[in-house]
């Protein structure tokens, strides 16, 4: 035992009390003690109207190019399940996480042929070619893209709402070439089809979508030319990359009619959603090198147009564009959402705009689409574009290209490799392989997964952060609610690598907790318990979906 006497005690105790008498003082304010005390702002206050309502929501989807085919058809089923689920799922884990992103539309692919052409389709890879139902005697054998049509019913199976046929070519047996590509020459940017072959193409169209419809698959909407505005020819080798065709206004009008006809006669409900324009630019305006492929808007939607197709029965009042090639910085993002909802808007307001397809191509805003990248990077870079398309672009369906993608690129949301890790599109990995959820996944998930079919979008602000632009890179906020069910969701983006607190204002829930779900570098629309009212914290670099009740 240490023995102390009194002189040595009070000396003790004199200077506990001089050490903990009240924080070091530096030059900084909010550094006490060695800790930055402002690295958490004050709560922001984010100002939710809901009689301020925009837009309904239609649905958040993605496609089954070009790896479905072979997973579906040759995987083992407890991993097509597992895919399946991740896509399509809106079951909640024993902790409330969600198992999948829910996906409310999924788009099947119908194939051209160039499949049983094999090598000799001269599209390089058989991941790219596509089976086609149609024989060329123009009989049918339906248990062509079996993968696919595996996958159409595990969507159905998990209550997927909506279901779209979109066609890349005409069959090969069609082409003026027979090949799934485009020729040049005199050709060059016209459809790929035989003359007197607009009637077949489009009952052909119309008959696999009765195919699908028989088999209980509700197909609700068909597309039957994707990205126009490209030429689609091969290299200079005579390769191409894949199945595609261009096809002037002009023919677009033209197959329309004739899909329209089709789509009537088997009594079909299904209705044509048009569009797939390559990039934003040819939707609202002309542009010189194409001017018989862009100012599509106007050319299929103002009713004094020739090319007007909204008094067709089967034409649904949608114009559906593709997001590549708009967004090499914030402010050229912002500027072509807001010129194409301005001539949207003037044109014909009654039709909606949908973006169908996107995955990051080429060079972007800090971004490029070599290299997978199975974290935060690309899913906020996403994010971004998804807020902007629907807040700026009035979207109501976004919709990204490939559901699963085995490469090396930016363009899958689940991602597979074969049994060793390797990536690319292997013929090994054509029948079994390893299973990669990315963050983009997830990510799109804080949309699609809560933002139901007919949700009504409505107003919502940040205090001191109205500017577009100045939101963009930092903090983005978007709301929508459901009238009936009394239930609004709150989407929020933290481009920054600061934590904020963000304060609900303008909404009275009726319960005390409301529902958040976090994606971030270490989550994964992980579910916590938030007091209703009570600030709530937004991660630096994440996605914050807040849901609640209101009176």
């Amino acid at each position: 035992m240490i023995k102390m006497n009194m002189t040595t005690l009070t000396m003790i105790v004199l200077m506990a009390c001089v050490k903990n008498s009240g924080p070091a003082r530096t030059e900084n304010p909010c550094i006490v003690n060695g800790r930055d005390t402002c690295a958490v702002s004050k709560a922001l206050t984010a100002t939710i109207d809901l009689a301020a309502e925009k837009q309904t929501m239609h649905s958040f989807g993605a496609s089954d190019c070009w790896g479905i085919k072979f997973i579906g058809k040759n995987w083992p089923e407890r991993k097509r399940n597992q895919i399946a689920d991740l896509l399509f799922s809106k079951e909640m884990d024993e902790k409330g996480n969600p198992k999948g992103i829910g996906l409310s539309m999924w788009r099947i692919n119908i194939g051209a042929g160039s499949a049983e052409q094999g090598e000799q389709s001269n599209i390089s890879s058989p991941w790219r070619r596509e089976e086609s139902f149609q024989l060329p005697d123009g009989s049918y054998d339906w248990s062509k893209q079996a993968g696919n049509q595996w996958f159409a019913r595990a969507a159905k199976a998990r209550n997927v709402e909506n279901f779209l046929l979109f066609s890349i070519s005409a069959p090969v047996h069609m082409t003026k070439n027979g090949y799934a590509f485009a020729p040049g020459g005199v050709e060059k940017g016209k459809l790929n089809l035989q003359a007197g072959k607009m009637n077949a193409f489009a009952e052909f169209l119309a008959d696999v979508t009765k195919h699908y419809v028989d088999a209980g698959i509700p197909v609700q909407y068909i597309s039957p030319l994707n990205e126009p505005q490209w030429d689609w020819m091969a290299k200079e080798n005579g390769k191409a990359s894949q199945e595609g065709t261009p096809a002037t206004n002009q023919e677009a009008f033209e197959l329309i009619r004739a899909l329209d006809a089709g789509i009537t006669q088997r009594g079909l409900s299904t209705k044509i959603a048009m569009g797939e324009a390559g990039a934003l630019n040819y939707v609202y305006g002309t542009v010189n090198s194409a001017p018989e492929r862009s100012d599509v808007f106007n050319y299929l939607w103002n009713p004094s147009s020739a090319g007007y197709i909204g008094s067709f029965r089967s034409v649904a009042p949608v114009q559906s564009s593709h997001s590549y090639f708009a967004q090499p910085d914030i402010p050229t993002l912002l500027n072509h959402r807001q010129q194409l909802a301005a001539r949207m808007a003037a044109v014909n307001p009654k039709v909606d705009y949908w973006q169908s397809e996107y995955c990051i191509l080429g060079k972007e805003d800090g971004i490029q689409g070599g290299g997978r990248d199975l974290g935060i990077n690309t899913a906020l870079y996403v994010a971004r574009l998804i807020h902007t398309d629907i807040v700026v672009g009035r979207a109501t369906s976004w919709q990204w290209w490939l559901g699963v993608s085995p490469s090396d690129y930016k363009d899958g949301l689940v991602y597979v490799a074969n049994v060793n890790g390797t990536m690319g599109e292997l013929s090994a990995t054509q029948q079994d392989g390893l299973i990669y959820a990315s963050k983009l996944l997830w990510a799109l998930g804080n949309f699609s997964r809560f933002v139901r079919p007919g949700m009504i979008r409505i107003d919502a602000s940040l205090e001191n952060n109205t500017d577009p632009k100045t939101a963009a890179a930092n903090l983005m906020i978007s709301a929508y609610k459901n009238p009936v069910s009394k239930e609004v969701v709150v989407v929020l983006i933290n481009m920054t690598t600061k934590d904020e607190q963000v304060s609900l204002d303008g909404v009275k829930f009726a319960t005390r907790q409301i529902a958040a779900y976090t994606t971030s570098d270490t989550k994964e629309l992980q579910y916590s318990s938030q007091q209703a009212g009570a600030p709530v914290m937004i991660g630096a670099r994440s996605v914050v979906t807040l849901v609640g009740k209101y009176r």
